[in-house]
Parts: structure tokens; sequence; C-alpha cells
């Protein structure tokens, strides 16, 4: 278990404050947010290697905060990976291992099955200097394993890796976090690594966290702009709130919501300055009007497409942009193009306000 009560670092002029987070044991969290928003000095405030102004670190119920590094039980893989160029893949991994007592685990037991986990046992003997970008991360996330640390703490490991690496290296890390039982905090700005790995998502930005929850909650319903933004959870629209149903009880109310050109249908729990935020998938697209339960009709034009795989994006034009999401099959059946005319249309109940 990690815990952080009120943690305040300061590095240069930058300044990370307020954090607090807790990660329960053998739990996966992550940390994402854009470069230069503290990730990597909040992972170095944890392992002990930022000075801490204020707040309190815990590891598994024990505070840690005044412990130097060695001290603190922990793994710690680096974004460089830092590995010793002028030693072998086995005393890389094995560097921090020492010889039991009596009859323990030998450290050498303990590399061969690391190796064995990770698919590395054909580069034991060679030298570091020369391994690919993912071998050289499986070294780095075997050596710090390698000691039995109850914390791992990972900084960017997939930065340098091409995506077909990647994707290999995500499941390997899920398969031996499950296996290992290490409760995991990871460092990220990639949202699809929290969808993928992570049992709790922290959005950092400016030095604070913006939001914190399952990957799921934080895609769903991001708490501001910054987040339906970063997190990629689809349209966001600048605009205003105004009530259009008569009262003013509390709870949530019929309302218009204007953006630019677009005026939309609403439900709402305030009036004023506002952003929406449209997720793609809960757009519906057709050639002609029909009638069904959406309140917000608009029409449109398709200005592109964009395929992936199954689903395809729909970049469309309704005097605004707006992308919508749906399956390439649908696509093709509706025979949609750049150019051509469609209703866009979605409940009022899909437009989230923040």
């Amino acid at each position: 278990m990690i815990r952080l009560e009120n943690l305040h670092v300061r590095v240069g002029n930058f300044d990370l404050r307020d954090i607090t987070l807790e990660v329960p044991k053998g739990g996966y969290a992550l940390i994402i947010g854009p470069t230069g928003s503290g990730k990597t000095t909040l992972l170095e405030a944890i392992a002990g290697h930022a000075q801490l102004r204020a707040g309190r670190v815990f590891m598994h119920d024990d505070e840690v905060t005044h412990l130097p590094p060695e001290q603190r039980g922990l793994g710690f893989v680096y974004q460089q990976y830092h590995l010793f160029p002028h030693l072998s893949v086995r005393e890389n991994i094995g560097y921090g291992l020492r010889q039991p007592r009596g009859n323990g685990p030998r450290p050498a037991d303990r590399v061969a099955e690391l190796a064995g986990m990770l698919a590395i046992e054909p580069l034991l003997e060679r030298r570091v200097r020369g391994l690919s970008g993912g071998e050289q991360q499986r070294v780095a996330l075997a050596r710090a394993l390698a000691p039995k640390p109850s914390i791992l703490l990972l900084d960017e490991p997939f930065a340098a890796v091409d995506p077909a690496t990647r994707q290999v290296l995500r499941r390997e890390l899920r398969e031996l976090h499950e296996r290992e039982g290490i409760t995991t905090l990871q460092v990220t700005h990639d949202f699809d690594e929290a969808l993928r790995l992570g049992d709790l998502v922290a959005v950092l930005a400016e030095g604070r966290i913006a939001q914190s929850g399952t990957p799921e909650q934080v895609f769903r319903y991001p708490n501001s702009a910054f987040v339906a933004r970063f997190v990629g959870t689809g349209n966001v629209i600048a605009g205003t709130v105004e009530r259009t149903e008569t009262g003013d009880g509390p709870g949530p109310f019929r309302a218009r919501f204007t953006g630019g050109s677009l005026v939309l249908d609403v439900v709402a729990e305030r009036e004023g300055a506002i952003h929406a935020v449209l997720r793609p998938e809960d757009i519906v697209l057709s050639l002609t009007h029909h009638s069904g339960s959406a309140r917000n009709h608009i029409e449109g034009r398709v200005v592109r497409l964009e395929r992936i795989g199954p689903v395809t994006l729909v970049h469309l034009d309704v005097g605004r942009p707006l992308i919508a999401s749906l399956t390439t099959q649908s696509v093709e059946e509706m025979g949609l193009k750049s150019g051509i005319a469609v209703i866009v249309a979605f409940k009022a109940t899909a437009i989230l306000l923040v």
C-alpha cells in the first residue's frame, strides 16, 4: 500500500502541491499528465530522491517520510533504464541481490526465474550495449523485481519502444504484477495505458491532482475541460447554459447550451459559462431525419473518415468540428464519405457539463 498525505515538493520554480493519494495493497495505479506536470517529481518524492517541504509518505501503514531511499523497500524502473553498460544482463539483474544465509534461495535462481518470466534467457550472458529498447526495458524491470520489493515505481516504462513492443510489454507487465502481487505506481502521458493496466488513475496538471478514480470513471465523467481533453473523452465545447424550464428548485433542470453557432438541449445543474463534453460513441448518424428519443438533431456534413480497425471516427462539420464514432461496418453500409450530408443526433442526457 502507498499512501500520500498533502505532499509538497519544490524543484526550482516548480511546485508539486496538495498531493493526496492512496494505492491499495496489490493495486496498480497510474499517474498521467502532460509533460511538465510533475509526474516524475512525484515518483522521486515517493522514492525519497526528492525532498519534501510538507506532507507524509506511508508504505504498508509505516511512515517512511524521513527514511533514505535504500530503506524504503521499493523497486524503481527509470525511463532511461540506467543499466550498467560494463556488466552482462545476468549481472545487471542480480546486482542488488545478496547471498543468502543458510538454505535460502540463491540469487542465481531468482535471476533465472525472472529471465524466464520476461523471455530474456538468451540474453543473460550478453552486455547491455547493443540491446534493443524492448530488451533493455525487460532487463531493467527484472533488476527492479529481483529483490522482491513490495512496491514498484515505473517512470514512463514504454516511452522508448515501438508500438508493437509496447503492447507486448504492457501484457507482460500486467501478468508480472498479478503473479508477484506488487503494489505498482506507474507514470505515463498515455491514457490508453491507464485503461489497459490500471485499477486507479490520477490526472496531474500543473503540480496538482486534477481528478482521480478508476480509469472508466475518469474517462466517462471528467470533472473539467482539461481532463476531458487530456484523456480523450471526446468533443469538448466551450459555451454557456441557460435554463429553459420554469421554476428554480434544486436538482437538474432542462436547459439550452450555446457554444458559438451550436445550440443544444441539455440537462444542467447550473447556469452560466461551462464546457459541454460529448463522447463520439454517443452520437448517432443517419442520412435522413427520423423520430427517436434524442432531443438534439443537427444537419452536418462529413469532412473525412479515420478508420481504426473495426471502428471509424467520422469527422463532421456542424458549424464547428465534431467527431462521431461508428463501427466500420456501419460506415460502409451507410456509404459515408467526404462531403456527404448527414443528420447528427444525440440525447440531452448524453452531454456532460463541466
